[in-house]
């Protein structure tokens, strides 16, 4: 059996009806050349809609008791039926192109999972029916987010989806896993706040698992540890038709000096006298310049002027806690300073910024 290609596609890749269409063409695309097996994320909101349901029906059952095991089960339950919806309307998509497309929830795809309610994890891939359904030509759409455990659906932790691409991806033994997001590409900054932003082309699996240990949420953290792990590639495209812009995750990938700016708490908790909602700037390195890069960032955050509530410095990264008023400006600032800094040779360095 040709080896299959991971196409996650996120919940922005699927907010709309004409990027559901949109995402079955992808699909059309990659088919051409190999197997495809795609993974469907809940659709933009929704499952915020669902959790805020649970918790609307606990609060006027019973005041907020805390739950049975029984109830937890059934609040999964709930909260993983934004993927069934998601994944339906992707395969529908498919048909409509002519394309066989089979829905498999985590029983039917084989996802064992482990773990609490709310917070499962995945164990392994009892891939039979996987198989089956590759070698008839079909498309299996495998709903993300969802484990299966003792006879009943289990959520995975928030951003779970990408940690079901990645296992199915390494059971599978699948080319690559690309990851349909947006915007898609980790760029050196957030384009939502820095319109100097560009795409970069290419980073290391170590960088990338950084950036999500730091808080930045392009791929949850367990699926970028175990996707480096196994020596998985992993492809950020966006949801434009054309897949661009797009990063290649690969350990083959040139100029290991890679930095990140990162807009959000990033595990820096605000203590007692911190001012009501804070911020946190974090810089990332996977090369050996972080210590370079660090000095250029105090420098910066000197010049700004900005009172620093608290400074903490890891092996591959450093980062700043300030007031939320102050977040942004830095967060300018910095992304400046180590563009203006970068020497003659490194203008590829790479840098990320999240909110």
């Amino acid at each position: 059996m040709t080896t299959p290609l991971v196409v996650k596609f996120g919940g922005d890749a699927l907010a709309t009806p004409e990027r559901i269409a949109a995402a079955a063409r992808r699909i059309a695309l990659r088919r051409a050349r190999q197997p495809v097996v795609a993974v469907a994320s809940a659709r933009r909101g929704v499952t915020d809609h669902l959790l805020g349901l649970v918790d609307q029906v606990r609060q006027a059952a019973h005041g907020g008791r805390l739950p049975t095991a029984l109830a937890r089960a059934s609040a999964d339950r709930a909260i993983t039926t934004g993927e069934v919806v998601a994944a339906s309307l992707l395969a529908l998509g498919l048909n409509d192109l002519g394309i066989d497309a089979v829905v498999l929830d985590a029983r039917e795809a084989g996802l064992v999972s482990r773990g609490p309610a709310g917070a499962a994890g995945l164990a392994e891939v009892r891939r039979a029916r996987l198989d089956r359904v590759i070698q008839t030509g079909a498309v299996p759409v495998v709903t993300g987010f969802q484990g299966w455990r003792r006879g009943r659906v289990a959520a995975l932790s928030r951003g779970g989806s990408d940690v079901t691409a990645v296992v199915l991806a390494e059971a599978l033994e699948a080319t690559a896993c690309e990851l349909v997001k947006d915007p898609g590409a980790i760029h050196t900054a957030d384009p939502r706040l820095i319109a100097e932003a560009r795409p970069i082309a290419e980073a290391r699996p170590a960088f990338v698992t950084a950036l999500a240990e730091a808080g930045a949420r392009i791929i949850h953290p367990v699926a970028a540890a175990r996707a480096q792990r196994c020596g998985l590639e992993l492809r950020f495209a966006s949801v434009r038709p054309d897949g661009a812009p797009a990063t290649v995750v690969t350990g083959t990938a040139a100029d290991a000096r890679s930095l990140v700016l990162a807009e959000g708490h990033g595990g820096l908790l605000a203590e007692p006298g911190d001012p009501a909602e804070v911020a946190t700037i974090t810089l990332v390195c996977d090369g050996p310049g972080i210590a370079a890069a660090g000095a250029a960032a105090a420098a910066a955050v000197r010049r700004l002027g900005a009172p620093l509530l608290r400074v903490e410095a890891r092996s591959t990264a450093v980062s700043f806690l300030v007031s939320a008023a102050q977040g942004i400006p830095l967060l300018r600032a910095l992304h400046g300073t180590l563009h203006r800094t970068a020497r003659p040779g490194q203008s590829r360095e790479r840098q990320y910024a999240h909110r």
